[in-house]
């Protein structure tokens, strides 16, 4: 291993005969550029007063957004709603109370929504796994726990 890289070496020389013609090409350029006028002005490490501020605006991160929400006085007020057993009983009016294979399936829904198992639905249900199970094929409901 070399401690330090010896230039003698590399594939690539440094002077060739195509990097020469766009040395020619670009000093000649240059001066053209400087006989009609121009001025070369060097900046360096002037090219900027200093580096760019970091600034992290607290709106736009999850961090502290929720504290810029909008005050419950800039939010527009809503028009009252009806109790929840008023719109049922007027939707329901004049139509059929739900068979008892609908009324299981809600059931099995609730059990499931509340992370429960298949198993430990039947116990609360008073079903079989199995007919837990089926219902829950039937009805496309998803237990989260399934033992």
């Amino acid at each position: 291993m070399q401690r330090y890289h010896d230039p003698s070496t590399d594939p690539l020389p440094l002077h060739s005969p195509s990097r020469e013609a766009e040395r020619a090409r670009l000093e000649a350029a240059t001066a053209e550029f400087l006989a009609s006028g121009g001025q070369v002005d060097r900046v360096g490490f002037q090219m900027k007063e200093g580096p760019q501020t970091f600034v992290i605006d607290p709106k736009k991160t999850p961090v502290y957004a929720h504290l810029f929400a909008p005050s419950p006085l800039e939010l527009k007020a809503k028009p009252a709603r009806q109790p929840a057993a008023a719109r049922i009983t007027h939707d329901l009016q004049g139509a059929e109370p739900p068979s008892a294979e609908v009324v299981l399936a809600a059931k099995v829904l609730v059990q499931a929504s509340l992370r429960n198992t298949p198993l430990g639905t039947a116990v609360v249900l008073g079903l079989t796994e199995k007919q837990v199970r089926q219902i829950a094929r039937d009805h496309r409901i998803t237990f989260k726990c399934q033992r």
